[in-house]
């Protein structure tokens, strides 16, 4: 677009800063509490350092909203700089505090500078595909109008899919309830999840169940190309894949039959960050697709 447009994000969006080819976007950080004591995502606080905690330790770890303290500060920081900006959040369902709190900061603004509230309709991998997308759109748009008309195409065009060893750290971070997580357990099975961006309630949906990785691979990647014909494509425009590198024989399956079923224009393996592995748990993997 014409006018100077500044992206402000989450860091809860699996991908790294330098992952994303935008020169003008503020990373805001969301606080992860740890048995009561807040991090940050840093070098030393990882998604890596608290998967080693799952594993060694029991520990309770949870996510809170983003600081409204820390997005005033941004924008305060870029006011003068930009005509507009664009704030990309996760799945309002997911974190309806964060989603008000960002309407109520647009509102102090809206004399100031115009803020567009951009809800992804996902969470994790999926706001990192969502963000990558509309910056390839904002690049083309002649206008606001124009851009926003296509962040609704992408929005509703993004697919994401969790292949998660234990429900019960989605269960611990309430985004399912105890029973889902529970089943999980009693018949050991390995559960594929999924957020659809045309999906109205933006909710995690069950997609289905299988006694291996491999297998739940396979299903994921059926699910897929069910969701193409369905739309039409016969193009997946980008992937975002996130792992903890504690399941490498079947992240590396999943690798192979993306590569093998889906034709792309650009495919990423993304970064997971701190918040992302309270919701995943050991052993668990995700994909994030967007469609034309």
């Amino acid at each position: 677009m014409k006018e100077r447009t500044l992206i402000i994000v989450g860091d809860n969006l699996g991908l790294a800063n330098e992952q994303v080819d935008y020169p003008d976007i503020e990373f805001i950080h969301y606080p992860v509490l740890v048995d009561g004591q807040e991090y940050f995502d840093s070098k030393e606080h990882s998604a890596l350092w608290l998967m080693d905690k799952f594993k060694k330790e029991k520990i309770v770890a949870k996510s809170s909203s983003l600081s409204r303290q820390e997005l005033v500060d941004a924008i305060e920081k870029n006011k003068n700089k930009y005509d507009i900006i664009v704030h990309v959040l996760m799945d309002q369902k997911m974190s309806n505090a964060t989603f008000e709190m960002a309407e109520q900061v647009k509102k102090q603004y809206e004399n100031v500078i115009p803020i567009v509230n951009i809800d992804t309709r996902q969470v994790a991998n999926g706001v990192g595909a969502v963000l990558l997308r509309l910056i390839d759109e904002l690049k083309k748009a002649n206008d606001l109008d124009e851009f926003l008309a296509a962040s609704k195409k992408v929005v509703q065009n993004t697919f994401s899919f969790f292949v998660l060893a234990d429900l019960d750290y989605l269960y611990r971070g309430g985004r399912i309830g105890k029973a889902k997580a529970l089943l999980g357990s009693a018949f050991r099975i390995t559960p594929l999840v999924g957020l659809f961006g045309d999906d109205p309630d933006g909710l995690i949906v069950p997609v289905g169940q299988a006694r291996s990785f491999r297998q739940v691979n396979s299903l994921l990647v059926e699910t897929m190309s069910q969701k193409m014909k369905e739309k039409g494509a016969q193009r997946v425009k980008l992937i975002n894949a996130i792992d903890f590198k504690d399941n490498v024989a079947a992240f590396e399956d999943l690798q192979a039959k993306l590569k093998a079923t889906f034709p792309c224009d650009r495919s990423i393996i993304g970064t997971p960050r701190l918040v992302e592995a309270i919701y995943f748990g050991p052993q668990s993997y995700g994909v994030s697709f967007c469609l034309d």
